[in-house]
């Protein structure tokens, strides 16, 4: 079983007082499943995501759009800012960047939207093939 923080000020967030509660329950959906990798990104189905939450991502994806991106055409959802809540430690941050380092679009995303924090935890990225920092 993995476990996820949640920082509670969620509640006070505006953005995430003005989601409707669907969209509040896909985005801790998004946020908690057992697809969900270190690096947020990652792959699932319009078909699993329908079955778990009883609607499909087509009905939220607007509202959710700030803080969650839908890649259709690869059945590819990234957290925007799962990384930077989750990420306490260099070792968390490099399995971060090996759970995604077999397909470059995802490694390209993650890179990046996080290259500040990814520096400041001095992870050396010339083994993945990227080299944006």
């Amino acid at each position: 079983m993995t476990y996820r923080k949640v920082d509670t000020c969620i509640w006070k967030d505006p953005w995430f007082e003005n989601l409707g509660n669907d969209a509040k329950l896909a985005f801790f959906y998004f946020w908690t499943n057992d697809y969900c990798n270190p690096a947020g990104i990652y792959e699932i189905s319009n078909k699993r995501i329908a079955f778990d939450l009883g609607y499909g991502i087509d009905s939220v994806r607007d509202e959710l759009k700030k803080k969650l991106e839908w890649f259709s055409d690869r059945s590819t959802v990234w957290v925007k800012n799962f990384f930077r809540h989750q990420c306490q430690n260099s070792k968390f941050a490099i399995g971060a960047i090996n759970s995604i380092n077999q397909d470059q679009f995802k490694l390209k995303l993650f890179i990046d939207y996080n290259h500040k924090m990814l520096k400041k935890l001095k992870i050396d990225l010339n083994g993945y093939g990227i080299d944006t920092i």
